[in-house]
């Protein structure tokens, strides 16, 4: 039968799953058992190879839009939904931690503003925006996408915005998208779109609470001009400046660091 060659593999690689778990295995060995309970009667092995070299990491694989991941010969809508699903239900399990006994998520503070948009888009590898529309006691109502771009930019209409405040009756919105570099600061733009994007809610009698800008572990917080981090327990808080210079230091001390690297 076709699936007897593979079949010895996947029982050793899912055994040593049971037995060790998912540290016994390295990205590309951990993303092939994966593939094994989409794909049943074919190796995988080459396949994961495959998608690591195109997306990166494992991380960029599951988080990656369905569309490209079906580029990738091998990879077939299901399997590319199968993959996709993995990655929302991480993200799903971050946003509940958040969460109340009752399973609401309320915002009352950049801090938890912040924690929740890297809990959204962290994982992001295309640049998106989030209108998370909020009720008068600040309690997360819904969660629109009001557009996705490219792997640099996405263009926000503050209209989209608008009309996403209206249908969902919101009290106040949390403008939210993610820069897929790592880092969080505000350009130019941002800025002049937060301002456009507060006077069309304005116009619709609707606050916006703030424009909150991931970037990894950080966020940028547009009511508070600061850099937040909140990848431990306590959230770290910075000014732009700093958080700027840090990240410069950094990448000066890798530099460094990597000279006495052998070869």
């Amino acid at each position: 039968m076709p699936d007897s060659i593979h079949s010895g593999h996947r029982e050793r690689i899912r055994e040593q799953y049971k037995a060790h778990g998912a540290d016994a295995f390295l990205d590309h060995q951990f993303l092939e058992l994966l593939l094994t309970y989409a794909i049943p009667r074919k190796d995988t092995n080459e396949l994961s190879h495959l998608l690591l070299e195109r997306f990166g990491s494992l991380e960029g694989v599951v988080t990656a839009e369905i569309a490209q991941l079906m580029l990738v010969d091998g990879v077939g809508e299901s399997t590319a939904v199968f993959l996709r699903m993995q990655g929302d239900l991480f993200r799903r399990l971050r946003l509940h931690r958040l969460a109340d006994a009752r399973g609401s998520i309320r915002l009352t503070s950049p801090v938890e503003a912040a924690r929740y948009a890297v809990s959204q888009l962290s994982l992001n590898t295309y640049e998106t925006v989030l209108a998370v529309c909020l009720n008068a006691k600040k309690v997360v109502q819904s969660c629109e996408r009001v557009v996705g771009g490219s792997l640099s930019e996405a263009q926000i209409y503050p209209r989209n915005i608008a009309e996403a405040a209206l249908l969902r009756r919101a009290h106040g919105i949390l403008l939210v998208h993610n820069h897929p570099s790592g880092d969080p600061s505000p350009s130019k733009a941002d800025a002049e779109t937060t301002e456009s994007v507060r006077a069309a809610l304005e116009s619709i009698g609707v606050q916006l609470f703030d424009h909150i800008i991931v970037g990894g572990d950080h966020a940028y917080s547009f009511s508070t001009g600061a850099v937040i981090g909140v990848s431990g327990a306590e959230a770290e808080v910075f000014s732009l400046a700093d958080y700027q210079a840090l990240q410069s230091q950094a990448a000066r001390a890798g530099k460094l660091l990597r000279v006495m690297e052998p070869y």
